[in-house]
């Protein structure tokens, strides 16, 4: 076995600024005092059924916090040529669901209704944040799901 001379580990010990991915955050010490590296968390996608629908969780963290958006496409309101009595009540429904503090309905393109809900964390989510935002918005929305079922 041969031991590098002096040179090779100098150069090997000298690497160019920037090229090392060690910031001051990038080394945490655990509780017990082991030294680790900190992980950025990853975004997150997750989907679920509840009341026929599907619907998705996204989770994505910004600095220190995070923002949770679950979304569900509801269906479409019917052109008025279509159905226009269920189109003028349907529309009535939806302009009757404002100011809910959790969830929105959203009429995009003027025919695909979508639920949503967004909330920004300043700590990064957990489990249990992303399951309480759920039955937050499942809990205030689901009367007003099955209101609108009637008429789509």
């Amino acid at each position: 076995m041969t031991v590098p001379d002096l040179k090779t580990i100098q150069s090997l010990a000298e690497v160019p600024d920037g090229t090392l991915p060690i910031t001051p955050g990038s080394i945490v010490m655990t509780p017990e005092g082991v030294l680790g590296i900190a992980k950025a968390p990853r975004p997150c996608k997750l989907t679920f059924m509840a009341d026929g629908l599907p619907f998705n969780v996204a989770v994505r963290h910004e600095g220190d916090g995070s923002v949770c958006q679950i979304w569900a496409d509801v269906g479409h309101v019917p052109y008025t040529a279509q159905a226009p009595e269920r189109r003028r009540a349907l529309l009535a429904v939806l302009r009757g669901i404002e100011g809910l503090p959790h969830v929105r309905f959203i009429v995009q393109g003027g025919q695909k209704i979508i639920l949503f809900s967004e909330i920004t964390l300043e700590h990064h989510a957990s489990p249990e944040d992303l399951f309480h935002q759920t039955m937050l918005v499942l809990q205030e929305a689901r009367p007003f799901l099955r209101l609108l079922g009637d008429y789509l």
